[in-house]
């Protein structure tokens, strides 16, 4: 009788270590203001950057529909997605872009730190990805 219920934790057990923990920016990146202005040029860098490093996952278009999406064990982000947008603050997507993600030893999205070490040209894909909003009719 007591093995069904110790077996069914287990499974609980089992699916909750499988879950990817939350990936939350600290509050004190998550206040940072983009220092960089929206301009023309700055747009063009920032989607020079996107196509180079997130487009591969995240698409052309930014709806997680990329080739390399496929191989990823979670979906690629949406960010088209304006429920996202309004979510998550400039100081957050920074954060999120230049540490990459985790699970475990598993890399979910890589960081950029090291492939565009200028912070004010990761504001410029910051600027860029904010276009990327699905505008409601």
């Amino acid at each position: 009788m007591i093995r069904a219920p110790v077996f069914a934790l287990a499974l609980v057990g089992v699916a909750a270590a499988a879950e990817t923990p939350k990936w939350t920016a600290p509050d004190e990146e998550k206040a940072r203001v983009n220092p960089v202005e929206a301009t023309p040029a700055v747009l063009l860098k920032g989607q020079a950057l996107y196509q180079k490093h997130c487009a591969s996952c995240h698409g052309d278009k930014g709806k997680g529909d990329g080739p390399a999406e496929s191989y990823e064990t979670e979906p690629a982000t949406d960010l088209t997605d304006p429920a996202l947008q309004d979510r998550l603050t400039d100081g957050e997507i920074l954060w999120k872009i230049t540490k990459g993600r985790r699970n475990g030893t598993e890399v979910v999205m890589p960081g950029i730190a090291q492939r565009v070490p200028v912070e004010e040209d990761r504001w410029k894909l910051v600027r860029f990805m904010r276009t990327l909003a699905t505008k409601s009719p």
